[in-house]
């Protein structure tokens, strides 16, 4: 299930669940209409979206700035989810309820479109159908409100008007064409049409399909090629990983290149759409000449910003490989200020670009938009890490422990260090340096003792295995001298905890077993078996310490 993006709206979904019945389909109705006036590319404070769904003006105010998309996707989200607690049947409201499939049948589209739409603010609820199911459901007013309100949106995904002759016509013509000297299939024929057109690939599909079957002696699919079968389609992603050429694949495929081009294709747009990208939003990035503000502030700061003395000051009991690491200058305030605002900016451009993305319509240019933005920010974001690894090695050295040795540390914090690049936000005024501080002295009190209590169990437990007697060319008084000395330890040891370590290590047979089975020949879980080890454990530590 789809997550709160923002804790305000959370929060005040949470309040909604608990309100009287009344009051929560009105708060409903409200946050439904709210939504429909919600612009994607705006900001909006989170006090008026509060009043405008409740009807109550919150005591505190915020200065934070909520981003349109973030607060359209909230509300599609909190409108279906207390819906869902109101139990409202269909057939008792005043006008009519759309299932998906009605939606999808009205408007000759697909429910993938309706999908597309309920993203851009199509507002859907959960209601009792007369055959007793549960299900996503949209007033027909709400709709034809969202129609009327995102026209230019949806003209492609829609078919609001028939089909005439001479377009029909128009359809078979280019269809025919493309089918026997192009060899594309019923797919990319519905495709590119749709495109050259401005109708729906299901619009073109449906009117192809009928001329053949009206006409079977002129038939058109059946001159078209099978489109790609999954089998096909892996076979194919897997020699293109390779580095395959296009021209090289279609030859084996025995496809025109334009069929393996649009495969490549589309698995990229989904590798593209599966892509996680959160930002902290500015009202900045909403104006129309937010790119070029942000270059600005960037540059400005780059020739403003002089490397100091103390910046290159290296510790002189560090290893060569880690004295690198100074050497990179720290970053003045401002600096980064605007990396931060850059790295954020090009998060939401990709968001903003991929919300715009129609997948059965992208092209190659339309991606590499796409993976420009994340290219950016990616690079944006390890500038920022490059500047703060010393960071990770002065609180790491801090939390130096015997038994843990430095480069774990400093692996575990530079992981923590990359998940606060994510969660900064510039805009409560504290310095990047202070919250990755405190994340990396976190991250440590909770991951050093994990680190101590493995390297403590695993040196005693090489110790018992090196103690085991082994088919090697040792001389027979070394082995009885060590049967005699594992023999000691064990007699320390309940009579549980002998049987589980004997078998787990293979003290007294050719192979050792593994924990499951441990359990299993002893009638206990492998957690009981996992804390008996350990007890064990404790005792044998306890034991060579005091001798």
């Amino acid at each position: 299930m789809s997550k709160y993006r923002i804790d305000n709206l959370a929060e005040l979904a949470r309040q909604m669940a608990f309100t009287p019945q009344d009051l929560r389909l009105m708060q409903i109705n409200a946050a439904e209409d709210l939504l429909h006036t919600i612009d994607p590319t705006k900001a909006y404070p989170p006090e008026f979206l509060t009043f405008r769904i409740t009807g109550y003006h919150p005591r505190t105010r915020s200065e934070e700035m909520l981003a349109g998309l973030a607060v359209q996707h909230d509300l599609g989200l909190l409108i279906e989810q207390i819906s869902d607690t109101l139990d409202v049947r269909t057939d008792s409201l005043s006008q009519p309820v759309l299932a998906i499939e009605d939606v999808t049948e009205r408007f000759n589209v697909t429910s993938k479109t309706i999908q597309r739409w309920r993203r851009k603010g199509l507002p859907a609820r959960r209601f009792l159908f007369p055959d007793g199911k549960r299900r996503v459901g949209f007033l027909l007013g709400s709709v034809e409100r969202f129609f009327s309100g995102h026209r230019e949106q949806v003209a492609r995904g829609t078919n609001f008007s028939q089909v005439t002759d001479p377009e029909r016509d128009e359809i078979v013509r280019r269809a025919r064409r493309l089918a026997v000297q192009c060899g594309c299939c019923s797919r990319e024929i519905a495709r590119r049409i749709a495109r050259k057109l401005g109708r729906s690939p299901l619009t073109i599909l449906h009117t192809i399909r009928k001329f053949d079957q009206e006409r079977p002696a002129e038939a058109v699919f059946p001159q078209a090629p099978e489109p790609v079968s999954d089998i096909e389609r892996q076979r194919i992603l897997r020699g293109h990983r390779r580095g395959l050429a296009i021209a090289l694949l279609a030859k084996r495929a025995c496809r025109p290149r334009s069929a393996i081009y649009r495969v490549v294709l589309d698995e990229r747009i989904e590798r593209i759409g599966r892509r996680k990208a959160k930002f902290i939003d500015d009202p900045l990035y909403h104006q129309d000449d937010a790119a070029q503000v942000v270059e600005q502030i960037v540059a400005q700061e780059e020739l403003g910003s002089g490397a100091r003395s103390e910046d290159f000051r290296i510790p002189r009991d560090l290893p060569p490989y880690l004295q690198d690491l100074y050497r990179t200058p720290l970053l003045a305030p401002a600096k980064e200020r605007a990396l931060f605002l850059k790295f954020n900016f090009h998060k939401f451009q990709f968001v903003a670009a991929r919300r715009r993305l129609e997948p059965q319509f992208a092209k190659l240019r339309d991606l590499q938009e796409l993976e420009g933005h994340l290219k950016a920010a990616n690079d944006t974001k390890n500038a920022i890490l490059r500047a703060n690894l010393r960071l990770v090695v002065s609180v790491a050295r801090k939390h130096l422990r015997a038994g843990v040795s430095l480069m774990e540390l400093i692996s575990d914090g530079n992981i923590t260090l990359m998940r606060a690049v994510e969660g900064f936000d510039i805009h409560r005024g504290h310095r990047f340096s202070t919250y990755a501080t405190l994340a990396l002295m976190k991250g440590f009190a909770r991951s050093v003792p994990q680190m101590l209590a493995a390297n403590r169990t695993t040196p005693i437990a090489d110790y018992m295995l090196d103690s085991v007697p082994d088919r090697g060319e040792r001389l027979p008084t070394d082995r009885l001298a060590d049967r005699e000395h594992v023999g000691v330890l064990l007699s320390q040891l309940t009579e549980k905890e002998r049987s589980v370590l004997s078998a787990h290590y293979g003290l007294d047979r050719p192979s050792a077993v593994t924990l499951d089975e441990v359990g299993e020949q002893l009638g206990l879980s492998k957690h009981r078996v996992r804390q008996i080890e350990k007890s064990a454990f404790a005792k044998l530590r306890q034991s060579t310490a005091t001798d």
